[in-house]
């Protein structure tokens, strides 16, 4: 993008964003998407071979759209189109504030990321790269570890392994994993699935997590050696929470 066509597309944003103007506020921020998507695979090609948008559906309420959130993230992921050309950004932050910023602001579609076969793992390798067994990769994948491939020949992107290892990359996945199943999935199965996994945890820790962690604060978790695990604990139990209110309200 260059900087005549960013200053353009910044403009039509403020301008749609002061006028109250969905269509067009609609317009420009599809156009920042699929520009982004674009540059993407261009400029990090060793690590994807497309990355397309796919069934879209913006948010289109006006609550949301014209809020000061709104604004600055649409802003902020207009200026990585311009700044991954010059500055070097690790692809997993580029990544993951991509994919946070669709969930957020679409009602329907998904990312498709296709990658390059270079960076890709299998399971057992990714096993002893995370030094945890085969039996803890699956449940790493069912709490949000994206996986490529179909079931049995399933492959893990290395730079995601590595993310994996940061709590907050590892939230930040998770996050985006639930919003994704969510949009194919009813309450219900929402619910059963959440329980099967706090089930897992209570097992494990032989306890539940009000009992276990229910005092302490993400600063407290993430100084513990099993933050990543307690972390998505607490995730699951605030999701099934959040679940079981709509169910029943």
């Amino acid at each position: 993008m260059t900087t005549e066509i960013l200053t353009k597309t910044e403009y039509q944003i403020n301008k749609a964003f002061e006028s109250h103007d969905i269509p067009l506020l609609e317009k420009e921020t599809l156009f920042v998407l699929n520009n982004l998507a674009i540059n993407l695979s261009d400029v990090y090609s060793r690590v994807f071979n497309y990355v397309k948008p796919m069934r879209v559906k913006l948010r289109t309420e006006p609550q949301f759209l014209f809020s000061d959130k709104y604004l600055s993230s649409l802003k902020k992921v207009l200026s990585f189109s311009e700044r991954i050309f010059s500055e070097r950004i690790e692809p997993v932050e580029l990544k993951l504030t991509f994919d946070s910023w669709f969930y957020e602001i679409t009602n329907q579609g998904s990312l498709v990321y296709d990658y390059n076969p270079d960076i890709l793992v299998n399971i057992s390798d990714a096993a002893d790269q995370l030094g945890v067994s085969r039996t803890m990769m699956y449940k790493y994948m069912d709490r949000g570890l994206e996986v490529v491939g179909e079931k049995g020949s399933q492959k893990i992107p290395r730079f995601i392994l590595d993310a994996w290892k940061n709590p907050a990359y590892a939230l930040q996945m998770q996050w985006i994993y639930q919003v994704k199943r969510e949009r194919n999935q009813t309450i219900e199965q929402k619910i059963e699935s959440i329980n099967r996994q706090i089930d897992e945890f209570e097992r494990e820790y032989r306890g539940t997590f009000h009992h276990l962690f229910g005092r302490l604060s993400s600063e407290d978790i993430d100084g513990m050696s099993e933050a990543v695990d307690i972390q998505d604990w607490k995730v699951l139990e605030e999701e099934k929470q959040r679940l079981l209110e709509r169910l029943n309200g």
